[in-house]
């Protein structure tokens, strides 16, 4: 096994950067010898860039697993209300604890500054050629490193949402130990929308790896538009010019790059089909056998089920579920009844939690309800439909008006759905309601619906009890706390109330 011990932050970062392995087999890391500081040509800066996608993944319990935690916040998803000393419950509370919570913070801090102090190393250690007759192998890098453009936006784009203030990192060699903490506005304006700039400005219309597990330019453009409609809202709320951007940067995708709504919304989650690239533009790949997996199995399944019991660290909110429109989508979404004994089945209100599961990854767990904690499948980041529904809230809002073509957008996801009622209004509050309420909808279980509350400051309005008695409320923010570890060894003031 080869291993590189990154010293980046000095101690500072020590979460994000003590020792850092770079396994090559069996996780797919790159070694010590391909992994270096100035890539020498094409192959080997592909080899770098593809060691930040298993830098994001941030091994077994990563990515994927702490994400999922931490949307508990939000009112689709909800822990077991009947496992004892169950952690989630400071987040449905809307009261994170900066203890018993630690691991889901301090997880996502190393992984997205050990993915952004690599995406450095790549962004600012490749050698360009010059010269007109080299144009072709300049193009060829810029396609590679744009992918480090972009994943480091990402990164960013996630620690701004997730714990506000933090340092910003572009060049390696600036790091000290006491890197201080910048604003939220700073990292927009320095890191996220430029990076996510560069992005769409070097990344080809079709994948390095043909799948969506590397990012085009059309999923640069999806998160540039996320970017800017987050901007719009909270917490720097600039208002109708951002919503406007985020307007263009959609309809760009959708008359240029010639996607389209998977035909039927449960084949978007199939194991088989994960490789298409008509509607998924970035995910995270998955694959138990090769030890990068996802956590869709047990966490999933009812601690009731047969024959194999699952964790139930997640159910869908039985409130969000019952609101939920009927329809295909809903019937992939949930599962309401399962097996408890060989010859029984039971309704979800009679199992021994009473809450509904979410049943959207159930294929990813290859015919084996139950059986095991890893899984395969993807973790999504952005699809098409996205971009349909992007556009539809970001244009009415720049405009407080609904144009026909914000108007077709949500009723094609609609239509996909399956649903009985199509939208059809035109008036602009109400068209609003609509698509807000359709994204919960379309992407519940999907990692967004939290980010999607907080900047559109509704979390009262679906949590209005837990509101009123949270941690946010009485400090006037929505963050997780700074890693405990990382304030003691800088001196930070963590954000209010942890």
């Amino acid at each position: 096994m080869k291993k590189i011990v990154y010293a980046a932050f000095a101690s500072t970062l020590l979460l994000a950067t003590s020792c850092v392995d770079l396994d090559q087999n069996p996780k797919s890391f790159i070694t010590e010898e391909e992994y270096i500081e100035t890539p020498k040509d094409a192959a080997s800066v592909a080899r770098s860039v593809t060691g930040l996608y298993n830098d994001l993944w941030k091994e077994n319990y990563g990515f994927n697993c702490r994400i999922m935690r931490i949307n508990v916040m939000a009112d689709d998803i909800i822990g077991s209300p009947t496992k004892s000393g169950n952690v989630l419950n400071y987040y449905s509370d809307l009261n994170p604890n900066l203890f018993a919570n630690n691991d889901d913070f301090a997880g996502p801090w190393a992984g997205f500054y050990t993915t952004i102090i690599n995406s450095n190393k790549i962004i600012n250690g490749t050698p360009f050629p010059t010269g007109v007759e080299n144009e072709a192998k300049i193009k060829e890098l810029q396609a590679i490193v744009g992918e480090a453009y972009f994943v480091r936006g990402l990164c960013y784009f996630y620690v701004a949402r997730m714990f506000g203030d933090a340092p910003l990192i572009l060049d390696n060699k600036t790091v000290a130990i006491n890197q201080p903490r910048v604003s939220v506005a700073e990292l927009y304006e320095k890191a996220i929308v430029p990076s996510m700039q560069q992005a769409v400005a070097w990344l080809p219309t079709t994948s390095r790896t043909k799948t969506s597990a590397s990012p085009t330019l059309w999923a640069a453009k999806a998160c540039l538009a996320d970017i800017y409609m987050t901007m719009a809202g909270w917490p720097l709320k600039k208002g109708t010019e951002y919503y406007a951007k985020a307007a263009t940067e959609t309809q760009e995708i959708i008359t240029g790059a010639g996607l389209s709504l998977t035909k039927e919304y449960s084949d978007l989650w199939k194991e088989a089909l994960k490789g298409d690239t008509n509607e998924h533009l970035f995910a995270m790949h998955h694959s138990a056998a090769q030890k990068v997996p996802s956590q869709y199995g047990k966490s999933f399944y009812p601690t009731d089920f047969y024959p194999k019991a699952g964790w139930a660290d997640y159910y869908g909110n039985e409130t969000f579920m019952l609101k939920y429109p009927e329809g295909k989508r809903k019937q992939w979404n949930y599962m309401l009844e399962w097996p408890v004994a060989k010859d029984k089945t039971v309704n979800y209100k009679q199992s021994r939690d009473g809450m509904p599961c979410i049943s959207k990854y159930y294929d990813y767990n290859e015919g084996v309800p139950g059986n095991s904690a890893q899984s395969n499948g993807i973790t999504p980041f952005y699809r098409y439909a996205d971009v349909l529904l992007m556009y539809a809230e970001a244009s009415n809002l720049a405009t407080n008006s609904v144009n026909s073509l914000a108007l077709q957008c949500l009723q094609e996801v609609q239509t996909r759905a399956g649903v009985a009622t199509i939208t059809t209004t035109k008036d602009s509050k109400a068209f609003d309601d609509a698509v807000f309420a359709e994204r919960g909808w379309e992407f519940v279980a999907e990692f967004k619906r939290w980010f999607d509350l907080v900047r559109r400051e509704k979390v009262s309005e679906v949590k209005p009890k837990e509101y009123a008695a949270s941690l946010f409320k009485a400090n006037n923010h929505y963050y997780l706390p700074i890693p405990y570890v990382q304030i003691d060894m800088t001196g930070w003031k963590n954000n209010a109330g942890y």
